[in-house]
C-alpha cells in the first residue's frame, strides 16, 4: 500500500452520530393521539396505584375502627399542634363541612377536641381593611382543633407502625425516586397543572374551530361550484 492510499484512508472521517449512510436521522414527534394515549395511561396507572396504596394503608387502621381520613387528621394535629378548622381543611384539601363530619367520630372517642378561640388583634395595616372594621381590630372568633391527652397517647401507639408500613411500601424506590415522586405529585396537584389543562382545552377548541371553518369553506365552495355548473360555466381555482 503506497503512502497516497494510506493517506487517503487516514483522511476518511468517521460518520457523525445520527448520520446513516449520509442521511441524517430526523427526530419524530409524537402525534396528538399518541400524547392523549400516553396521558390517559399515566392517569390510569396513577389511579390504580393510589387505590392499591390506600387499601394497604387502610388495613392496619381497620383494627382500630379508624378510617384513613381520620388518621390523616390525627397525624396532622400531632405534627402541627392546635390548628383552626379552616387551616386543617386547607391542609387536607377538603371542604370545611366535610372536615367537621370526619372529626365527629374522633371527638366522640375523646381523641380530638374542637373549641372556639379568639385570634389575636390585627392592626389596620396588617388586615388591609377599612378603619371602620372594629371587629377585625378586636380579633375574630374561630374554631380550633386540638388533640386531647388520650388522643396523643393513641397517636403515639398507632403512628409509628403506620409509618413503618409506608416505608415498607415505598422500599422499592430509592431516596432520589421518592423525592422525585413527591415533587411530581406536588406539581400535578398545583395550579400549573390546571393552567396547562386549560391551555390544552383551548388548543382543542381552536382545532375544532379550525376544522369547522374548513368544513364551512369546503361546503361553500361546493355550493358555488354546483351553481356554476348549473349555469353552464366551469369553475376553476387558480394557484
Amino acid at each position: 500500500m503506497d503512502h497516497a492510499s494510506g493517506g487517503g484512508l487516514c483522511a476518511l472521517k468517521k460518520p457523525k452520530k445520527g448520520d446513516f449512510g449520509g442521511f441524517r436521522a430526523v427526530r419524530r414527534y409524537p402525534t396528538h393521539r399518541e400524547k392523549t394515549g400516553r396521558a390517559v395511561q399515566a392517569c390510569l396507572d396513577l389511579i390504580d396505584t393510589a387505590k392499591w396504596l390506600e387499601s394497604e394503608l387502610r388495613a392496619p387502621l381497620d383494627s382500630f375502627g379508624l378510617t384513613l381520613a381520620e388518621f390523616r387528621v390525627l397525624e396532622l394535629l400531632n405534627r402541627a399542634g392546635p390548628m383552626t378548622v379552616s387551616d386543617v381543611a386547607q391542609e387536607r384539601k377538603c371542604a370545611r363541612q366535610n372536615l367537621i363530619e370526619t372529626s365527629k367520630p374522633l371527638e366522640r372517642r375523646g381523641w380530638v377536641r374542637r373549641v372556639v378561640g379568639t385570634l389575636p388583634p390585627v392592626s389596620i395595616e396588617q388586615s388591609h381593611k377599612a378603619k371602620s372594621n372594629a371587629e377585625k381590630r378586636k380579633g375574630r372568633r374561630v374554631g380550633v382543633m386540638t388533640l386531647t391527652p388520650s388522643g396523643k397517647r393513641f397517636v403515639r401507639d398507632v403512628i409509628p407502625n403506620q409509618f413503618k408500613m409506608m416505608k415498607a411500601l415505598l422500599r422499592v424506590l430509592d431516596g432520589r425516586e421518592q423525592r422525585s415522586l413527591s415533587r411530581l405529585c406536588g406539581k400535578l396537584a398545583s395550579r400549573e397543572a390546571v393552567l396547562k389543562f386549560l391551555g390544552e382545552i383551548r388548543m382543542i377548541e381552536e382545532d375544532q374551530q379550525e376544522v369547522e371553518v374548513r368544513q364551512k369553506a369546503a361546503a361553500e365552495l361546493e355550493r358555488l361550484t354546483a351553481r356554476m355548473r348549473a349555469s353552464g360555466r366551469e369553475f376553476r381555482l387558480e394557484g
